[in-house]
């Protein structure tokens, strides 16, 4: 599934709120990882690796494969994703 905040929202720091709850809550219902995938660059890639999620893997040509046509970002198109995990068992301090 794909999830977003409206451009004219970005950077409000309403996705980092939404992040946050995600986490808490799934850290609540004794969830052990929390797996997101996103573009190899970008500030999406900074976002959640501010939240503390680590690359896991990358799925090569993920986004050429699996959407109707090209996604651009800053001009660049996406072509792998990169799959990222937060261990919800580690207590963040």
């Amino acid at each position: 599934m794909n999830i977003s905040v409206a451009p004219e929202y970005q950077r409000s720091g309403i996705g980092r709120k939404l992040l946050q709850h995600v986490i808490v809550s799934t850290r609540r219902a004794k969830v052990k990882r929390l797996e997101v995938g996103t573009g190899t660059f970008g500030y999406q890639l900074a976002f959640y690796q501010r939240e503390g999620f680590r690359v896991d893997a990358i799925e090569k040509d993920f986004f050429l494969s699996n959407y109707d046509g090209p996604i651009y970002e800053d001009g660049i198109q996406l072509k792998d994703m990169l799959r990222l995990a937060l261990d919800l068992e580690v207590e963040l301090g």
